[in-house]
């Protein structure tokens, strides 16, 4: 069963993380980051990664870990 998480990030953007767990139990997790505007929503989804963790909670931290870096990497700064 899928699990879906809004986390709220900064720069506008909010984070999304879907986890689900595998058929050999371990936790597989994809990220988007939804950037807002007054008018707008921009979702941008993540690279899907074929890494797998053992817990949810694992899973978890690494998609928003993810997320952040991404926001840090390619969104502008908030003056």
């Amino acid at each position: 069963m899928v699990q879906r998480k809004t986390f709220q990030a900064y720069r506008n953007c909010d984070i999304a993380i879907a986890t689900e767990q595998m058929k050999d139990g371990k936790w597989a997790v994809v990220a988007t980051v939804r950037h807002s505007t007054g008018t707008a929503q921009l979702n941008i989804d993540l690279p899907v990664q074929d890494q797998r963790f053992d817990s949810e909670a694992d899973a978890e931290t690494h998609g928003v870990r993810m997320a952040r870096e991404w926001i840090e990497q390619n969104m502008p700064k908030v003056a």
